[in-house]
């Protein structure tokens, strides 16, 4: 067998008792598996939706009812501003709007009257009992009583007008939450006066949240075939996430060539916060039997790659060492290729860290590992 120098040079330095000592390991066996060939590619976390909370009346403000941290609901009222200046001009115009009414009976009243001298013009002027001078006054007379009509009716529709926008403006003076979502800056306090578009709060949305994704321009048309589905890792939370939605934003940086892919990846108790980094693995080619073995498993070494086996001889068990070619990672598994290894092996998945070629070792249970390597 060819080891490595260092490895040989180990061998020469290490006492012969160490050598012999019985190192307790686990191990796993090797597996052969359906898999696609995925590419790691990094990118952090961003809100679904991040904005600031602004006053849409100016005025002063009464109540602010959260404070960084605190979650808000969709629809909940989060802050509410002074509206008794709105509420007087609404009183002033309902006002206006009843006596714009009366005007409107009484302009029809006189309508009617209008209408009827005319047609007793009209009949009389056959008989010459009316000029027509008086004729012509009593068409003018109606016309013009239809024409005030029409204006009393367009006054009472724009102060109607002019209540609805009031009770929109009367409506914004409690700001509700646009969307579920949590608090992480609030910029003003009760008793401050505020002007329209001032900020009150920035809040980012809870629930779903987005991984965007720097991968490689190579990888555009593997993202394309194969990007419906990706995982994402946290290495602060140490989970993986299955994508709900994914899409390309059709933009490449001209600088380090890469564009920004977009996984929308469920977000339990909401653990995960905009800005996180991730790792995600991105399917480049079709699924088929790949030789695996656990990430735990593989030693990397001096440019190169090994897995330790583990070889009987007598009554003992000693390990060999076993070259492999990484072909491919995926969140726990490493795709292999090797010559001396197959199908059903096992290999050292733990206390494989220092282990030496042809060393003695014990295969334990996890919790006999724990205690013995305990008490080395």
């Amino acid at each position: 067998m060819k080891y490595h120098r260092p490895f040989l040079i180990a061998l020469l330095l290490m006492p012969a008792a160490v050598l012999h000592a019985q190192v307790p390991v686990r191990t796993s066996a090797v597996q052969e598996q359906t898999l696609q060939q995925r590419h790691r590619v990094t990118g952090s976390l961003r809100a679904v939706a991040r904005g600031d909370i602004a006053a849409l009346e100016s005025g002063r403000l009464i109540e602010l009812t959260v404070r960084e941290g605190n979650t808000v609901a969709k629809g909940e009222v989060i802050a509410r501003i002074d509206s008794r200046r709105l509420e007087a001009q609404k009183s002033e115009m309902l006002a206006d709007a009843r006596v714009a009414e009366a005007e409107l009976v009484r302009t029809q009243a006189q309508a009617r009257l209008a209408a009827s001298n005319l047609r007793r013009s009209e009949k009389l002027i056959g008989q010459n009992a009316v000029s027509r001078q008086e004729l012509d006054q009593h068409q003018s007379a109606a016309e013009v009583a239809r024409a005030d009509i029409e204006a009393a009716k367009r006054r009472i529709e724009r102060i109607n007008q002019s209540i609805e926008l009031l009770d929109v403006r009367l409506s914004d003076t409690q700001i509700e939450a646009p969307y579920d979502a949590s608090v992480v800056a609030r910029h003003v306090e009760p008793g401050d006066w505020v002007a329209a578009g001032d900020p009150l709060l920035t809040l980012v949305s809870t629930g779903p949240i987005q991984a965007w994704l720097e991968v490689p321009e190579r990888f555009a048309n593997a993202i394309s075939q194969f990007g419906d589905t990706v995982t994402i890792h946290s290495p602060s939370m140490n989970q993986s996430y299955e994508s709900i939605a994914t899409k390309r934003v059709a933009d490449v940086n001209p600088r380090v060539r890469t564009l920004s892919f977009i996984a929308t990846i469920p977000n339990p108790n909401n653990v995960l916060a905009s800005g996180m980094s991730v790792d995600a693995w991105i399917a480049s080619a079709e699924k088929r039997m790949y030789l695996t073995v656990p990430k735990d498993a593989v030693i990397r070494h001096a440019g190169e790659a090994f897995v330790f086996g583990i070889r009987r001889e007598g009554e003992s068990h000693v390990s060999k060492r076993h070259p492999i070619q990484i072909l491919f990672e995926t969140p726990s598994l490493v795709a292999i290729q090797s010559n001396s290894i197959r199908v059903g092996d096992d290999v050292i998945v733990e206390g494989n860290e220092r282990l030496l070629p042809e060393q003695v070792v014990v295969v334990v249970q996890d919790d006999e590992l724990q205690t013995k390597v305990a008490k080395r």
